[in-house]
């Protein structure tokens, strides 16, 4: 598990080389190609939703 966003992913990835703060206008990573960029998005929507789905069953817990 990524220890600076607590995302799944366990090799390093783009977003933690490149951070908001760096880029103007809040652009998070330099221009790549589109296939890089689509692979890497990809991977962070199902890093995000492993993390939804761990968050959704917690609340059930807590709920009951």
């Amino acid at each position: 598990m990524c220890r600076c966003c607590c995302c799944e992913m366990e090799k390093h990835h783009p977003h933690h080389e490149y951070r908001y703060e760096y880029w103007p206008m809040g652009f998070p990573w330099p221009t790549m190609d589109v296939e890089g960029e689509v692979k890497m998005l990809e991977e962070y929507k199902e890093a995000l939703t492993k993390e939804l789905e761990k968050i959704n069953k917690r609340l059930e817990t807590l709920k009951h």
